[in-house]
């Protein structure tokens, strides 16, 4: 098997080619030219079984076939025969059947950690703008105070250590937070630690955004059963509590100076120490989401912080350009789903600091992206400590679960998608009106 170029994808006549299909054509290739007396490239081998996992024999027998059975049908035999271009040709038409599960395979490279990472990120990206164009026509209030206003609404006074690990945020910013929110008197509270409850004005308030906020909610779940429902809430509360000890232990190894790849020394036994439990508002779909999100990136800032000295989008972008090296930028945005300011700010941090290198014509986005080899290092890093995490987080999952939890998962990112476009047409039509 002759070995494809260094790195995830292979230019050819001006495409970008993944590895896996570089690495099948050379084989089919070789087996064509000189029949079963091709050689294998072990180390090209063990590269496939890596980028496609169980399909990589698979693929090789298909390939190999298709190449046996076209010498024959070309009436060659011996080494050193010329591929004719038709060759080509009909071996693309069964790489384009492989390239599906090829690509499945890429995405679900972590399982579904990936989805409780960054899809989730991408998810809570998406709802959290629609959510500030809709909410801006009502009243300016910043998401941490609409949050903590419908969670006094639903559970009633809460001291700040509650509503802390409630929303999942550290109690500083809640702090902020209520102390925003007393100054507009919608909430009250008989001194520093005492409870903090809803004044009318704030119920008032609450009760007319939680109106709006159980029509977002209503679009979010379309299509999602009550049975459904109540499934995805209780994989929530076993992923939230997985998180919070994440969380929990990765402060604790904060103190220390462990610089190995394996983030945290994973005791099943572990319980959370904070003495506060997690109120889960099952009354909204995206409120729990938002606080599982919190704990795993507080924990994942303080894991990657640690042991690469990168922030948490810093990992991510990173993680996104070692994966399909070398990317072009407009994929790369895609991929993150972010604006290309912070995307571009980020990307310039990473090649001033030696982790990533950029060619291709002048001007951001003509470039490609490639992760140097102090790059290439952290990235294994990285890709060592989310699969430790992840697979600490899935730990309690069956199988089933696991399947329901990201089949309604993907329900809810559909349905925010159609959420925000509406949202953003909304926004575009006041704008022309005014």
């Amino acid at each position: 098997m002759s070995k494809a170029r260094d790195g995830k994808r292979t230019e050819v006549r001006g495409d970008v080619v993944p590895a896996w299909r570089s690495m099948l054509i050379a084989r089919a290739r070789a087996v064509y030219a000189d029949g079963s007396q091709a050689q294998e490239d072990p180390a090209a081998c063990a590269e496939l079984s890596k980028l496609l996992g169980p399909m990589a024999d698979e693929a090789l027998r298909i390939v190999e076939a298709f190449a046996h059975g076209a010498r024959a049908g070309d009436g060659i035999s011996g080494r050193g025969n010329a591929v004719p271009p038709e060759f080509d040709t009909r071996l693309s038409i069964i790489l384009n059947g492989l390239a599906p599960e090829a690509e499945t395979h890429r995405a679900g490279e972590l399982g579904t950690t990936s989805v409780i990472q960054q899809e989730l990120w991408q998810l809570l990206y998406k709802v959290r703008e629609s959510a500030e164009l809709s909410y801006a026509r009502e009243i300016d209030l910043v998401e941490l105070d609409r949050r903590i206003l419908f969670l006094l609404r639903s559970q009633g006074a809460l001291v700040p250590a509650d509503i802390s690990g409630s929303v999942g945020v550290d109690k500083a910013q809640v702090s902020r937070s209520v102390k925003r929110l007393l100054e507009l008197k919608m909430v009250e509270r008989e001194q520093i630690r005492a409870p903090v409850s809803l004044t009318r004005k704030g119920a008032t308030l609450a009760d007319r955004l939680l109106r709006l906020a159980e029509l977002r909610n209503r679009e979010l779940t379309f299509d999602i059963g009550d049975e459904e429902l109540a499934a995805f809430f209780s994989v929530i509360e076993k992923l939230l509590r997985r998180a919070v000890m994440l969380y929990e232990q990765e402060r604790a190894l904060s103190h220390t100076d462990v610089k190995s790849l394996n983030p945290f020394t994973i005791d099943p036994e572990y319980s959370p120490d904070s003495g506060h439990p997690i109120v889960i508002e099952r009354g909204r779909i995206i409120s729990p989401l938002m606080t599982l999100s919190a704990y795993f990136s507080r924990s994942g800032a303080l894991t990657f912080k640690r042991l690469t000295n990168l922030s948490n989008f810093e990992s991510w972008v990173l993680n996104e350009i070692a994966l399909d090296a070398p990317i072009d930028w407009n994929t790369l945005v895609s991929r993150l789903d972010r604006d290309h300011s912070q995307a571009g700010r980020t990307v310039s941090a990473l090649v001033e600091r030696g982790l990533v290198e950029r060619t291709g014509k002048p001007g951001r986005r003509h470039g490609r992206f490639t992760p140097t080899p102090e790059g290439k290092r952290l990235f294994e890093i990285i890709q060592e400590a989310s699969r430790q995490r992840g697979a600490f987080l899935m730990a309690p999952l069956s199988v089933p679960e696991r399947e329901k939890f990201a089949a309604t998962f993907e329900k809810v990112r559909r349905n925010a998608v159609v959420q925000l476009e509406r949202e953003r047409t909304f926004d575009e039509l006041g704008q022309d009106l005014a």
